[in-house]
């Protein structure tokens, strides 16, 4: 229970909370907090933003098909859209600066009262803007153009919505995705529904998102009014469901369109998009490099060939289950983040020593793919002899590996030379070297990593196909 001599304490803070939002004049003021505060975003992050820029033209041309004498008259229509949008904008925000003097001998819960009110007459009147543009639009095309209107809002959608996603693999665009791996004509229009699908799937997931993101302003605002953790973060949870599916959403859409293209270009259309998806799992390795450096050595035996061919194939493997795992570590704590991040904040908040870490799941995923390096950079120095080690770029000239050997080796000769005739073992002893342990860091003479080819991402034959795992 907390004491009473830090009642006054946390009023105060709350207080600078409220007079913090207004001190800006604008609700873009307390979406920082509220991000710090119940660790994720809510919709007041983009309350102030434009739901149409003049670099939205193409989108309209592309999806609508617009002709060439309709193109001014949209620039028309985004000059109109945005110069009302910034009167009203400028509105809201003059108001809200109003209530400084006012709010300075107000309660927390009475200036939160104070924001909500334009704020949510601001949601209103944005929405009509939105609405009218859009008519105004719709009033001058054709009816062959008003039929591909749906595809246009998807569009806009996950042009405005996606950058919004916070769990990995949230904010990816398979549209793109697909663009990039550049399929034949041929495999593009066999793999045309999945994406149409793909499309429809995602938009529909990422409406509920920005429903879930706009209906979580109030009670946020409410919940920091009062340092309310629990509603607050009860509120973030709402919205992480509907992350949750935004992103199974994306992980169906790689499988299913994986298998539409195809053998010839479904598998590097899967490692792109799982790349994008998860950039701190596949990121480049430091083993591949140095087998590679390894089999271009031109004194290898026979039997040295042999034995890198059979340790890269097994390091492929073995690298592709570390990453899956890993990925599932992703998939697991990330939603569970909110909760997790403001019990820090709070712990820290109370005088705790709190040290920023992953969550434990995480972490343990992370070591295992540390040890795996070490495992294979130990496994690779054992096929090489030390003068082959140094010739290889990147390898340590001391590996853990090295270091392990060389200190058994002089145990060993110090063992014989006390064991020698004519030697006395009272005359001194020799000094044991200090063994080496392998960690997980790079050592700091190690070849810088390389990009990413997407052959090398780890999902060949031998990996998984995606499937969407939901989390409770």
């Amino acid at each position: 229970m907390t004491s009473p001599a830090r009642f006054p304490i946390l009023s105060r803070i709350r207080t600078r909370l409220a007079l913090g939002a207004l001190a800006l004049g604008c609700a873009l003021a307390s979406a920082p907090m509220a991000h710090a505060q119940f660790g994720g975003r809510s919709g007041m992050a983009s309350m102030f933003t434009p739901d149409f820029l003049p670099r939205d033209l193409p989108i309209f041309v592309d999806a609508l098909g617009l002709e060439e004498w309709q193109r001014p008259v949209l620039e028309v229509f985004l000059q109109d859209y945005d110069t009302n949008f910034n009167t009203a904008a400028d509105g809201v925000r003059s108001k809200m600066a109003s209530f400084k003097d006012v709010a300075a001998g107000a309660s927390p819960e009475r200036v939160i009262e104070m924001i909500q009110e334009p704020l949510v007459a601001w949601t209103v009147e944005k929405k009509k803007l939105r609405e009218d543009f859009l008519g105004n639009v719709r009033g001058t095309l054709s009816e062959t153009q008003v039929e591909n209107w749906s595809r246009l809002e998807r569009a806009l959608r996950r042009e405005k919505s996606l950058p919004l996603g916070e769990l990995s693999g949230e904010s990816l665009d398979l549209t793109l995705v697909v663009r990039e791996t550049q399929p034949s004509p041929l495999a593009l229009d066999a793999a045309s529904a999945a994406i149409e699908q793909y499309e429809v799937s995602l938009d529909e997931s990422l409406a509920a998102r920005d429903t879930a993101l706009d209906a979580a302003i109030a009670p946020m605002l409410q919940a920091m009014s009062r340092s309310d953790n629990n509603s607050g973060v009860a509120a973030q949870e709402g919205i992480m469901q509907k992350r949750v599916l935004v992103r199974n959403a994306q992980e169906a859409g790689i499988a299913a369109i994986r298998d539409a293209l195809g053998s010839e270009y479904g598998s590097n259309f899967e490692a792109r998009a799982l790349q994008k998806a998860f950039p701190q799992v596949f990121r480049p390795d430091p083993i591949n490099p140095l087998i590679e450096g390894a089999q271009a050595l031109p004194d290898l035996t026979d039997d040295q060939k042999n034995r890198l061919s059979a340790l890269s194939t097994q390091y492929g493997f073995d690298l592709n289950g570390v990453r899956a795992n890993l990925m599932d570590a992703y998939r697991v704590t990330e939603p569970l983040e909110p909760r997790r991040r403001t019990e820090m904040a709070r712990q820290k908040a109370e005088g705790a020593t709190v040290r920023l870490t992953d969550a434990p799941q995480l972490e343990q995923a992370k070591q295992a793919r540390e040890d795996l390096y070490v495992k294979y950079r130990n496994l690779l120095a054992e096929i090489l002899t030390p003068d082959q080690r140094m010739a290889v770029p990147g390898f340590a000239k001391e590996s853990p590996y090295d270091a392990e050997k060389d200190a058994s080796a002089r145990e060993r000769a110090a063992e014989g030379a006390a064991d020698a005739p004519g030697t006395s073992s009272g005359g001194g002893s020799a000094r044991p070297a200090m063994r080496g342990t392998p960690g997980g860091g790079k050592e700091s003479n190690e070849k810088p990593e390389r990009p990413l080819d997407p052959a090398d991402a780890g999902l060949g034959p031998t990996s998984n196909p995606v499937k969407p795992k939901a989390v409770d």
